[in-house]
């Protein structure tokens, strides 16, 4: 071989070399999923996390769908039409108790109750709810239980003592309240701000009791753990990124533009309602539990006589891997 061939041969090989070099130190793809969520003030700490950038640093591509009723989410997602949904009531638990064991909770972006139960000005007193009409989103959805949990917890029998009324969403609610189509109902930040500013009675802020609950409840399903079990993990993570960021001072300006974009409201004082209130009350990881998933059970009269298990609704093994990575660099 001639010194010119051996010296291409070589100078081939090199450039071969740094090629695949550079092929394999170029980023990977971003993975797309679909993921829905309903709109609620808890939900926003999913919004953020999306707008803010918190999936894409760990691989993820969002198309993120809204989806109003927690049952069509459900049934698109096992129907693989989407992978991941953050589902506002207990519907999910519904369908799995009914015989959909695919499903699986495996994080929240709130744990405890996040409404007032507040009513027109006019009535001051617990006792003056009776026969009064408390106005939900629909009968069975969260805010019909958490209506129903307040109504109990001042003493009163929601069965009996007051009518339940399905009045849409919280929009909606706000509307027929102030409108004087309903003298009751249960609000979430913004609507607490603007029912204090109304002159409403608040008659209990659930948000104070130590009572466990699932909130936006991120559900997939076991099949897509299985096939694709690192997205799941990196949603987990991007969604705790993006709960820090919402909560850090230093980001304030930035939520409140993507909360703005969310409610489609440029009320500085209701959009810093929102982020005040979820910023103390969830203060750490998107976390559930089986004790929030146990009161789910034991305040429904679907649920409450089928003898089911919480554990067996929950997969925990992405928050305590995230819990676990965070603790190992000192978070």
């Amino acid at each position: 071989m001639t010194k010119i061939c051996r010296s291409l041969v070589f100078s081939f090989f090199f450039i071969a070399v740094a090629f695949v070099g550079d092929t394999s130190a170029q980023p990977k793809p971003l993975r797309e999923i679909t993921v829905s969520y309903p709109i609620g003030g808890s939900t926003s700490f999913f919004w953020v996390s999306h707008k803010s950038g918190s999936f894409e640093k760990h691989g993820l591509r969002l198309r993120a769908v809204h989806i109003a009723g927690s049952v069509a989410a459900i049934q698109a997602m096992l129907a693989r039409e989407l992978f991941i949904g953050m589902e506002g009531g207990p519907a999910g638990m519904r369908a799995w108790a009914r015989g959909a064991k695919d499903l699986v909770a495996i994080a929240a972006v709130g744990n405890k109750l996040d409404y007032q139960l507040v009513s027109i000005p006019s009535i001051k007193r617990t006792e003056d709810l009776k026969g009064k009409r408390i106005g939900v989103s629909a009968l069975g959805a969260s805010s019909d239980f958490i209506a129903r949990h307040a109504a109990r917890q001042l003493g009163l029998n929601p069965d009996k003592d007051v009518s339940i009324i399905a009045a849409g969403n919280m929009g909606n609610r706000w509307a027929a309240i102030t409108g004087g189509n309903l003298e009751a109902t249960v609000v979430q930040p913004p609507f607490t701000l603007m029912a204090r500013k109304a002159g409403m009675t608040m008659h209990i802020d659930l948000s104070k009791q130590e009572f466990e609950y699932p909130i936006s409840a991120t559900l997939t399903t076991r099949s897509f753990i299985k096939s694709d079990y690192d997205t799941v993990l990196n949603f987990v993570r991007g969604l705790a990124d993006g709960m820090d960021f919402y909560r850090d001072e230093a980001n304030k300006e930035k939520v409140y533009q993507y909360l703005g974009e969310y409610y489609r409201s440029r009320s500085r004082e209701e959009l810093e309602e929102t982020r005040r209130a979820y910023s103390q009350m969830t203060p750490g990881l998107p976390m559930i539990s089986a004790k929030s998933i146990e009161n789910l059970i034991v305040n429904d009269k679907e649920l409450a006589p089928l003898g089911l298990k919480p554990a067996e609704f929950l997969d925990l093994s992405f928050l305590d891997r995230v819990r676990e990575e965070r603790k190992s660099r000192g978070m």
